[in-house]
């Protein structure tokens, strides 16, 4: 029977980031809940259909997933963000002069930013149309109509918030009232009687959220998945964000809660995710930025030579998060890596029997997450 030499110190591999990384679940359709490599110091993100964004310190904005309508072609030109958002198929960006850059589908005008739109504070997208919050207070919305969602109400002023659901739209104004237009068909637009002292807004595809000073979270609209239902005892919320027919909430003490259409795993957030610092909700999938930095993998301690198993080479990783799925490599000469092997996330100890290992004479592995 051949033997492995294995090194235990060339096996503390792996890549490990630290500062503000995106963690993403929910569905995975086209890649949007697999942040490229080496993406740290995100200070907020975005989710569009099948898309995600990512707004790094340094004023950059990353995107990956679906790319049927350039959504995912980030402008060579964009520097100096401040702000992103996202639509269904398209996205909006906000740079330091107070101008919108808009890509992705068109199809509505959706990202033709209106001419001479300047000093803008915020930015939304919905499915066919964008927002913008002016510096003065007002609104601009452009893109589709056909649900009224572009008519922005005649004296809305004192605006600090704005957010875009599929066919709707909301406004905070800077008394804690929110202002609501577009599609009622789920009653989404229908603000709760009394809803006041609100510090934060968020639409999902059909319904709405608002985050209260008191730290408590109030929802309304459709709930056909129980995406209105929010969880009992959320009293200390810091930061709301709504899915297709999801809901996101973070708190102070940097824990998540979601509630809502699971059908994809999007209300299920990885294990052990803690000190999260932003959120956002996508089509069917989830994001968090998170202030973690995830620990180094080591492969228990054994011999420098170890014998194989009758089926193959057993060896296992301790430290997995349960952020990120667990990739093994293997080398015969510790240059040439090679992926052999994915495992959903999990959290402690890995496992991990390499049956192909019987057919060479050294072996070496690394795993990361």
């Amino acid at each position: 029977m051949p033997v492995i030499a294995l090194s235990v110190l060339s096996l503390t591999l792996g890549p490990r980031a630290s500062g503000n990384l995106v963690v993403a679940w929910g569905y995975d359709s086209a890649g949007q809940i697999e942040p490229p490599p080496g993406l740290t110091n995100v200070m907020a993100v975005a989710g569009g259909a099948y898309h995600s964004l990512a707004l790094s310190s340094n004023g950059m904005v990353t995107a990956w997933g679906n790319n049927t309508y350039g959504q995912t072609n980030v402008p060579a030109d964009l520097v100096n963000v401040t702000a992103i958002a996202a639509g269904w198929y398209h996205n909006l960006a906000l740079e330091s002069n107070g101008m919108a850059v808009a890509w992705g589908d068109d199809t509505y005008g959706q990202t033709n930013v209106p001419p001479g739109l300047t000093s803008i504070s915020a930015i939304a997208g919905g499915w066919l149309h964008s927002l913008a919050l002016r510096s003065d207070g007002t609104v601009v919305a452009w893109g589709d109509n056909g649900w009224g969602q572009t008519n922005v109400p005649a004296g809305l002023e004192n605006v600090v918030g704005i957010a875009a659901g599929e066919l709707h739209c909301l406004a905070l104004r800077n008394d804690g009232t929110v202002t609501a237009w577009g599609d009622n068909t789920y009653g989404q637009t229908n603000v709760p009687t009394g809803l006041t002292n609100v510090k934060a807004i968020a639409c999902g595809w059909f319904h709405s959220l608002a985050l209260q000073s008191n730290g408590t979270v109030v929802v309304w609209g459709d709930n056909t998945y129980g995406q209105t239902n929010g969880p009992s005892g959320l009293t200390d919320a810091t930061a709301i964000a709504g899915g297709n027919a999801h809901s996101l909430s973070s708190e102070s003490n940097g824990v998540m809660a979601a509630w809502g259409n699971n059908y994809f795993g999007q209300t299920i957030f990885p294990p052990g995710l803690i000190e999260v610092l932003a959120i956002a909700g996508g089509g069917y999938h989830s994001l968090a930025v998170s202030a973690l930095t995830l620990p180094p993998f080591a492969f228990n301690r054994v011999s420098p030579n170890v014998q194989l198993t009758p089926s193959g080479f057993q060896l296992q990783v301790d430290g997995a998060t349960g952020i990120r799925p667990v990739v093994f490599y293997a080398s015969t000469n510790l240059v040439d890596w090679t992926a052999i092997f994915t495992n959903p996330p999990v959290v402690g100890s890995l496992p991990f029997l390499d049956p192909s290992a019987t057919g060479f004479p050294r072996r070496f592995y690394r795993a990361g997450e």
